[in-house]
């Protein structure tokens, strides 16, 4: 999409507009210099401000989450909008008209198409479930009342393989919606037959996908709509849209594993519930989250299987731990879920689980204890070399990573500055200070575009490994010396290298 406006333009909207005005507009800025100015990052919970927003460079940057980009950046996290939305909600506020190419204007023009295709499909799956008196029965069984199905748009996709092609004429939407699937043979079969169908909403409330359960037995039990245009799993949260609605404010989000956990927790009043889709939890999930919320309860079964699972979660969140942050872990008894807890025990009584659940603190230096044996020493350098892999992902200025330090020493019984002591290092090899230099001459360069008229054109015959990005940004800088380092980082939005260049 991003080939599809030109590059050219996109370099002169952000010389346009001003990075500071666009931010402060969402989140009201502090001048703290000449040119920075600070707030409470809008990216994650916070007391002291650590967003700083960089004028002379355009860039934006969070010391506490790594939140960083351009304005374009900005307005894609923050907004949650799609590239080509950003760039025109950009060019509209510095009167400016976006050209497209045709290619482009194509493209685009199939967005709203598609949305308005998945709402049609949806009301057509909600019609076809209001008269299947097997959905109703299987819904009904399972204790989902008539208002929690009309609240969450439930739906029933009809046995056979053609119901969607003969409703809706446009096959290529169907396919690019990921509601149709193209055999070898070339030709096409409904993607969902004879399921209970949950449609999946994005912040604006529009419909982005489907999950669908088999009313019989069968595998796969659930099965999600595919990524597409709209639709990425990694991202979405099934039931955030109803929280959001259902809630002035989130106090707090319990994340659970399925369609029904969440409908059975809303109907019971805990309308805080979220879950994944078919997927573990990422970092996507969680940078959402956290801009709604604080506190968060991951709930799982009590097996092993729901206690890797909660491991595994708490390796993707570690990393991103602040000291306004409450993370807690909830273990449900053998072979209970939420669903069917709930419905046992009613609202207070899991509500009370839910208050006790386990910080992650706890369970965090309980399931590494229990990989080691603290009698011996060996078993406590074990444990304390694990634990200190984690603990040191944290700022290094945050309250939390100093008490689980203490904690650590408690447990290990060894001093906390020796924990906190890097290892000797090894004597540093040559091939290794060619990067470090590099890395830092590439710093300078991003984060001072004008130093590179400084620079010596000889520079830029230089053959060594590792210097291939290195003459590219020489060479694109010279030719455009005036440049920002918001521009430069929108110029390698697409490179392979472009998570390295943010980082610098």
């Amino acid at each position: 999409m991003a080939e599809m406006i030109p590059r050219d333009f996109i370099e002169l909207l952000l010389a346009k507009v001003d990075i500071v005005d666009v931010i402060n507009a969402q989140v009201p800025l502090r001048k703290k210099s000449s040119s920075n100015y600070f707030a409470r990052c809008p990216f994650h919970q916070e007391k002291s401000p650590s967003f700083s927003v960089s004028q002379p460079k355009q860039f934006y940057y969070c010391f506490g989450c790594g939140a960083r980009g351009n304005a374009i950046d900005f307005l894609m996290q923050h907004e949650r909008l799609r590239f080509p939305e950003a760039i025109e909600t950009l060019a509209r506020s510095a009167g400016m008209e976006v050209p497209r190419t045709a290619a482009a204007g194509k493209q685009d023009d199939s967005l709203p198409a598609l949305y308005d295709l998945m709402a049609a499909v949806t009301s057509y799956y909600y019609d076809q479930m209001r008269h299947s008196s097997r959905a109703i029965a299987y819904l009904k069984q399972r204790g989902i009342t008539g208002a929690i199905a009309r609240d969450f748009s439930l739906g029933y996709a009809p046995s056979g393989s053609h119901h969607l092609l003969e409703q809706f004429s446009d096959q290529k939407k169907l396919l690019e919606a990921g509601l149709i699937i193209k055999k070898s043979e070339g030709n096409y079969y409904d993607r969902f037959r004879d399921r209970i169908m949950f449609p999946i909403h994005d912040h604006r409330s529009r419909i982005i996908g489907f999950g669908g359960r088999i009313l019989d037995q069968g595998e796969p039990k659930y099965l999600n709509s595919p990524e597409t245009a709209l639709f990425q799993k990694g991202h979405e949260l099934y039931g955030l849209y109803q929280a959001l609605q259902a809630n002035r404010k989130l106090e707090r989000v319990v994340i659970v594993e399925g369609y029904m956990d969440v409908l059975a927790l809303f109907q019971q009043g805990i309308t805080y519930a979220v879950a994944t889709l078919g997927t573990a939890t990422t970092p996507h999930h969680l940078q959402r989250l956290f801009r709604y919320t604080s506190d968060i309860i991951f709930c799982f079964d009590g097996d092993a299987a729901g206690r890797t699972a909660a491991w595994r979660a708490l390796q993707v969140i570690f990393p991103m731990m602040q000291d306004s942050l409450q993370v807690r872990f909830l273990f449900l008894p053998e072979g209970e879920d939420p669903d069917t807890l709930i419905r046992q025990e009613g609202k207070a009584p899991f509500e009370k689980r839910l208050s006790a659940a386990l910080p992650l603190s706890t369970f965090f230096f309980q399931t590494l204890s229990r990989q080691s044996d603290l009698t011996t020493m060996e078993g406590r350098a074990r444990f304390a070399a694990a634990a200190v892999n984690y603990i040191k992902q944290l700022p290094s200025d945050s309250i939390f990573q100093g008490i689980l330090f203490e904690e650590l020493s408690k447990r290990a019984r060894i001093e906390v500055e020796a924990l906190k002591s890097p290892p000797p290092a090894p004597p540093p090899l040559v091939e290794k200070g060619k990067p470090s230099g590099l890395s830092k001459a590439l710093a300078l360069l991003i984060q001072y575009p004008h130093l590179v008229t400084h620079l010596p054109d000889r520079l830029s015959m230089v053959h060594l490994p590792g210097y291939d990005l290195f003459t590219q940004l020489v060479e694109i800088m010279k030719k455009n010396p005036n440049m920002t380092t918001g521009v430069l980082i929108e110029y390698w939005r697409n490179h392979p290298q472009a998570a390295f260049i943010h980082q610098l």
